[in-house]
């Protein structure tokens, strides 16, 4: 009986196709991973612009209204420092949602940002629906140091830069993975221009 010392070209024609197939299923995922991170990027400058937008719209025709500083306010009996507005009425998170409410096109209003997101798990903060399943939740408080925060397409935590009166969250897609910091959640400063930059 000979010994056999070769492939043959059915052997090698098979390895090749199954060699082929896997490289054609690697290249799809990598694409796709690709194409998901480019359309959370794309989708949060969309609303970062949208919310910058409505808060220059707030401060040109309701001044009086924008959250501007905090002092000390009598809350419930208790005096503490408090967000309010230039007629020095104290605002809360529903308020503050309701204001840029006017200027954003919601297609819900939750009042509560985290029951739609496993991101966070704070009741303070308070949110709506945008156009697909994107949602936006709003935080605020006094007036303090502006968070660090990831700004879309980045691997870097941006640190935060002067004074700001709350926070801007954003979840790309909801309750679908990966509900990542950076990549498809993100928390952006505001302060009285809008979005701290």
């Amino acid at each position: 009986m000979k010994n056999k010392k070769a492939f043959t070209l059915a052997e090698v024609l098979v390895c090749l196709m199954i060699i082929g197939v896997l490289a054609a299923v690697m290249i799809q995922n990598i694409k796709t991973k690709d194409f998901t991170e480019d359309g959370y990027t794309a989708t949060a400058l969309k609303i970062l612009d949208n919310v910058q937008q409505a808060s220059l719209k707030i401060r040109e025709l309701e001044p009086e209204r924008c959250p501007t500083g905090s002092f000390m306010v009598d809350v419930a009996g208790d005096w503490e420092f408090t967000l309010v507005n230039d007629s020095q009425t104290a605002l809360n998170t529903s308020e503050v949602l309701n204001l840029y409410g006017n200027y954003l096109k919601f297609e819900e209003t939750d009042l509560n940002f985290c029951d739609h997101t496993p991101y966070c798990s704070d009741d303070d903060i308070k949110g709506a629906k945008l156009a697909g399943n994107s949602y936006i939740g709003f935080e605020v408080g006094a007036i303090e140091d502006c968070p660090d925060y990831y700004m879309p397409n980045t691997d870097t935590i941006i640190s935060g830069k002067g004074k700001c009166w709350g926070k801007l969250y954003i979840d790309v897609d909801g309750s679908k993975g990966p509900n990542t910091l950076g990549k498809d959640v993100y928390v952006i400063g505001l302060n009285e221009n809008g979005i701290a930059y």
